[in-house]
């Protein structure tokens, strides 16, 4: 996969829903079936990019993923928890942060990371287990970290959409997947990550022109994500070098760990957020698309300076 991938198109692509909402709002509201559709598109795009028939991979990195689930299962919830007790006082903010910050990434960071000079390679095996494991862990640890302001109450809609947009399009491209290697013919697919991020910020603009007048008012509570989300970014680049330097992997490795700890799983966790009860929770897609976004910028900085940060290290 190519590493120049059009990041910046999902705050773009937010900014302009936004936009749109305000100055130009669709004359009726969406169904949820017609934004989850598009979402699905991005999921099967998602899907697609990761080695989902070769989940042997992962054991053959043993290091990195020890590495990548020590954050993920360690660092990151208490990360997570901590910034979002700074917004404890609106219940969308905390819920949303801990909802897209526990999601870990996957895909969209193996050409960051291959941009800075690291071994994507060791992580791609670990993809498909960690996007696993957001369905899994998740919703119990948003449950768990909110002090109950989440509650397994808040579920029960989303099970029908996580189904149909996240599992459906994650096993079409597992079957497709199947095919190439019984035919022995896995195409090259260089675009796959330029497609999957230009639908994603379609998605989100699409989405955020139509939730934007339902929540105009409330718009102006996001600004609390750009110090937040600034400071996740910050915090983990420590953390997740700790991590690696605890496993004692290469210097490209390292790399890899490091972005690979940064990203999140907001593209996998918005189409769920829009499933949960709109009347309660209508801020919280706003929050995983903000992050998202805010996190877009960030990894271009990572991809830009990682190579400095660990210039100087020996394997």
């Amino acid at each position: 996969m190519n590493s120049s991938v059009p990041l910046l198109w999902l705050p773009a692509g937010l900014g302009a829903g936004v936009l749109m909402g305000f100055v130009a709002p669709l004359p009726f509201s969406l169904p949820l079936w017609a934004l989850l559709v598009i979402h699905a598109v991005v999921i099967f795009h998602l899907a697609l990019a990761l080695p989902l028939m070769s989940l042997g991979r992962a054991t053959g990195q043993t290091r990195v993923w020890r590495a990548l689930v020590a954050i993920n299962v360690l660092a990151v919830p208490l990360l997570a928890f901590v910034l979002s007790r700074v917004v404890w006082h609106t219940y969308e903010l905390q819920v949303g942060l801990l909802l897209v910050l526990l999601a870990p990434g996957v895909a969209l960071i193996l050409p960051i990371i291959r941009g800075a000079g690291g071994d994507a390679e060791s992580v791609l095996g670990v993809t498909p287990l960690l996007l696993a494991g957001q369905l899994i862990a998740v919703p119990p640890l948003t449950i768990l970290l909110s002090g109950g302001v989440f509650q397994w109450s808040d579920i029960p809609p989303t099970l029908l959409p996580i189904a149909a947009v996240i599992v459906a399009p994650v096993i079409i491209s597992a079957v497709i997947q199947w095919r190439w290697k019984t035919l022995d013919s896995t195409p090259e697919l260089p675009l796959l990550p330029r497609l999957t991020v230009w639908w994603a910020a379609a998605a989100f603009f699409v989405t955020a022109w139509d939730k934007t007048p339902g929540a105009a008012e409330r718009l102006s509570e996001l600004s609390w994500l750009v110090p937040l989300s600034i400071a996740f970014l910050v915090l983990m680049a420590p953390l997740s070098l700790l991590a690696a330097g605890l496993v004692g992997v290469t210097v490209d490795k390292r790399r890899a760990i490091l972005i690979a700890a940064v990203g999140r799983g907001g593209i996998v966790i918005l189409p769920i957020t829009l499933a949960l009860d709109q009347d309660v929770w209508g801020l919280v897609p706003f929050v995983v698309m903000g992050q998202a976004s805010i996190e877009a910028i960030g990894l271009l900085v990572y991809r830009s300076i990682t190579r400095e940060i660990l210039a100087g290290e020996h394997t």
